[in-house]
């Protein structure tokens, strides 16, 4: 049974037993502190269940990777943002480390009355509600009070939560369709009998605010919109004004930092450093057979290691492979002349995850991964090692009543995924659990 004692009884327990340590006159004398304050405070090993069948049978967790966060000024100590794992058993918690300067007494108030108990790290406390700690100094004139709230989450952290958000008519009948983002705004690009038109999204519908030729382009870099049409790009950050540039491109492709890359007259794979009034042919490592040629994506990440630093890939597909997606991709450095050539991914035998050639092939970057959609328009495909390996995961995939004659994929702002599909003009939104709690 834990003791259930007053804050006065515990003050006077604690100069007793720091008194009885003096001995005679000859001993050493001990101070006492007017300092109090909780200094560390680590959980312990916990448990959730494993829902394996198994009586009893649960799962470890280590409680010391979920850093508890001591504010001194505003008297509470918590775990969030970094909450713990869905369903840990916060009815029996224990702590591993439990620290008070000076050597202050820690005090737990108990769940069913005003007592005190002594907090230590040999007995479990509920913690499924907030509770109230004490930290006495050892002169036991000061008392520092602390809020005491551990948190875990609700749902698990990789479960994709998708909803149908409308459908649109003139989707449906699109001969392909291309998605982007402009200043937090979904755009949609979609080929039509006549040519093809922009769409962009308002009030939770898409609005048509411009046409362009049957051979147009599209690429956004999350700001701005820039269409290549007949020897003319196109750009603007809200798709209603517009600039024109003269070019010798067919295609533009999409922007890494200060770079636009695109696909000239020529056939050749080509950089801007000035939107485009002028180009430069890249270099590139292996045979320009594998150059995409259809289906094309351009993405833009940034490395883990160096927010300067970005990485671009470019895939999509080519004649020269009939069973793979082509993959190339380049660092990006923010001086130009510091790049490095493209270079390409190729899949060896031994590799059985690759990324299957698929028809009006849609990639995406979202949670430090690759995401991709075509062919039949049935999976999802992931890669978490810029573009080696291509997974099938539970996390990823798409959600019931999903229909698509072709699909396009983009990630906004807010971390969502939107599917757009032809054939049914659904209009697809999720998002990992995870990603939500980043916002």
């Amino acid at each position: 049974m834990k003791s259930k004692i007053s804050i006065f009884a515990l003050s006077f327990a604690t100069v007793c037993m720091m008194s009885s340590c003096l001995g005679d006159k000859n001993d050493t004398e001990i101070v006492f502190y007017d300092d109090a304050a909780i200094t560390v405070l680590t959980l312990g090993e916990l448990k959730k269940p494993s829902h394996s069948g198994k009586e009893n049978d649960s799962i470890k967790i280590v409680g010391s990777k979920y850093t508890l966060k001591i504010d001194q000024y505003g008297g509470t100590i918590t775990n969030a943002p970094d909450s713990l794992p869905v369903e840990t058993n916060l009815k029996n918690v224990k702590f591993s480390t439990i620290s008070a300067v000076n050597g202050g007494t820690v005090l737990i108030k108990n769940l069913t009355s005003e007592d005190y108990s002594f907090l230590n790290t040999q007995q479990t406390y509920d913690l499924t509600q907030p509770r109230e700690l004490q930290v006495i100094s050892t002169s036991t004139k000061n008392v520092r009070k602390y809020i005491l709230n551990i948190v875990a989450h609700k749902e698990e952290a990789d479960s994709f939560m998708w909803s149908k958000h409308f459908v649109d008519n003139d989707i449906k009948n699109y001969t392909s369709v291309k998605t982007g983002l402009c200043n937090k705004n979904i755009v949609v690009f979609g080929k039509t009998a006549s040519g093809t038109e922009l769409k962009t999204l308002v009030n939770d519908s898409f609005k048509k605010v411009k046409s362009f030729g049957a051979n147009a382009t599209m690429a956004t870099d999350g700001k701005t919109i820039y269409v290549a049409d007949g020897n003319v790009i196109y750009s603007s950050s809200d798709a209603t004004n517009w600039k024109t540039i003269s070019t010798n491109v067919k295609s533009v492709l999409g922007v890494c930092g200060k770079e636009m890359f695109a696909i000239s007259n020529a056939n050749k794979l080509v950089m801007s450093l000035n939107n485009g009034n002028s180009w430069t042919n890249e270099n590139i490592d292996d045979d320009a057979r594998y150059i995409p040629s259809s289906d094309i994506n351009f993405i833009s990440t940034s490395t883990e290691s160096n927010s300067d630093i970005k990485r671009a890939f470019l895939i999509g597909n080519s004649s020269a492979d009939s069973k793979k997606a082509e993959v190339w991709s380049k660092i990006v450095e923010d001086n130009a002349e510091k790049d490095q050539s493209w270079m390409y991914q190729m899949f060896n035998s031994g590799n059985n995850y690759y990324l299957p050639k698929l028809s009006n092939l849609s990639v995406t970057a979202y949670d430090n991964k690759l995401l991709a959609i075509g062919g039949e328009c049935d999976k999802l495909y992931y890669s978490e090692d810029c573009g080696i390996c291509w997974k099938q995961n539970v996390s990823f995939v798409l959600p019931e009543g999903f229909s698509a004659s072709k699909a396009s994929i983009v990630v906004d702002d807010d971390y969502f995924v939107w599917i757009v599909c032809t054939g049914s003009g659904q209009v697809w939104r999720g998002r990992l659990n995870k990603m939500g709690w980043k916002k």
